[in-house]
């Protein structure tokens, strides 16, 4: 039986975090950091002491500080384009080791593209996170559809899937070809939904009698009229999850009270920094989210600027836990497209076009032909969409184009994106 603490069951993910720390009980916001940077400190001794990036960027620094606050705040930054650079240079294991490698696309720009790797026990720290995790969403006996790209044999699905099958949850990856009908009728016979943000709001609007019994969202920006839209039409509740292929892939999640997302914190250390100065935010601003990996074997990062907006929420959660909370992911900086009059997002396209009736998908594209900018979007929705409101969240003086025309998100998979056309 799950513990309770008002009305909401206390976030699995919590006894999870007593249980990999040895905190018990003791668990709590300074219980908590000094354990945390106790760990912090020996992954970077350890990234330093195995792989070469580290071997250079931390030389020469006293070692002995790095588990005081202090200490590790003065550590340098690691930025994401130092990792698609040299990723050879991160690794701690013989390329032997690697049993799994994801090549990641840089976002915003046309840099090379970051790889990263985890060993097998990297792995199996995933598939115990999101099998303790799902226990709040489904029980076992219950089918969950999983929506996400990646079913390959080490892809995010079939992690998920594995690690469903420990708690006697079945898990259902969606098969190449099969189109928007073939997944409604596999969602029909589910207790739970997994999937992309976009993808989901488009089988809720294709089909809004659907009724999953929760549903978790996870992969990309979460755009409040999606969630209102689900929740709305199918009558399920909707928990959101956070994370990064950089650290592990699992990072955060959302518990029954729905209040913030319950941190990874057993493997993953968190820090919120203003964006342009570094420095630490107070709790409740927003910031950068730097990630620190406590457990990684096969390329441990040391304050890794993940370029996602976020701010921490203290704590407690009213389910119980005892620990500060991520706050809603905001988007990537280097998504944001500058432009004359300003930045274009698709976080703030999202927020405003996924809240029109009738709207199924869309896509974005940014023109530019003879000098000038051009935002072309191609709606898929009951009804057109007036250009003149979508120029109310763009740089003013940029032009709008709106199309009617296909925009299903299940042909396109992966993250949402302005795509740029000279």
């Amino acid at each position: 039986m799950k513990a309770r603490c008002g009305t909401a069951a206390i976030s699995p993910v919590v006894a999870w975090t007593r249980e990999c720390t040895g905190l018990g009980e003791r668990l709590g916001p300074g219980t908590l950091a000094a354990w945390q940077l106790e760990q912090a400190a020996r992954s970077a001794v350890r990234a330093r002491d195995q792989g070469r990036f580290y071997r250079q960027r931390l030389a020469g620094l006293d070692a002995a500080a790095w588990s005081t606050r202090d200490g590790f705040q003065r550590l340098p930054f690691t930025w994401p384009r130092e990792l698609a650079q040299d990723p050879q240079g991160f690794l701690c294991v013989p390329q032997s080791r690697i049993a799994r490698l994801t090549t990641l696309a840089s976002s915003g720009s046309s840099g090379p593209p970051k790889r990263v790797g985890c060993t097998e026990a990297d792995l199996e720290r995933t598939r115990a996170f999101f099998a303790r995790g799902m226990t709040d969403l489904v029980e076992a006996g219950q089918t969950v559809l999983i929506t996400l790209p990646g079913g390959g044999e080490q892809g995010v699905g079939r992690l998920l899937q594995e690690a469903l099958e420990r708690i006697g949850v079945a898990g259902l990856l969606i098969r190449p070809g099969w189109g928007v009908e073939d997944i409604l009728a596999a969602a029909r016979a589910s207790h739970c939904l997994v999937g992309l943000p976009a993808e989901l709001f488009y089988l809720c609007r294709t089909d809004p009698g659907l009724r999953p019994r929760t549903v978790l969202l996870s992969g990309d920006h979460m755009a409040r009229p999606v969630l209102d839209a689900l929740a709305g039409s199918w009558g399920c509740r909707v928990a959101t999850h956070y994370g990064l292929t950089e650290a592990g892939l699992g990072c955060a999640v959302q518990c029954r009270a729905g209040q913030g997302h319950h941190l990874r914190d057993a493997e993953l250390l968190l820090e919120i920094v203003e964006p342009d100065t570094g420095r630490p935010a107070a709790l409740g601003e927003p910031g950068e989210i730097v990630l620190t990996t406590l457990a990684a074997e096969a390329m441990p990062l040391i304050r890794y600027r993940t370029g996602d907006l976020a701010r921490m929420l203290p704590g407690p959660c009213p389910c119980g836990g005892p620990l500060a909370l991520l706050g809603r992911v905001e988007g990537r900086r280097d998504q944001a497209i500058p432009l004359p009059g300003g930045t274009l997002t698709i976080q703030a396209l999202d927020d405003l076009v996924y809240a029109l009736p009738g709207v199924r998908g869309f896509t974005a594209a940014l023109h530019r032909s003879g000098g000038a900018d051009r935002l072309v979007l191609t709606v898929e929705g009951d009804r057109p969409l007036d250009p003149g409101l979508v120029r109310a969240v763009v740089p003013e003086g940029l032009l709008v184009t709106v199309d009617r025309g296909p925009a299903n998100p299940f042909t396109r998979r992966g993250k949402r994106r302005i795509e740029r056309v000279n």
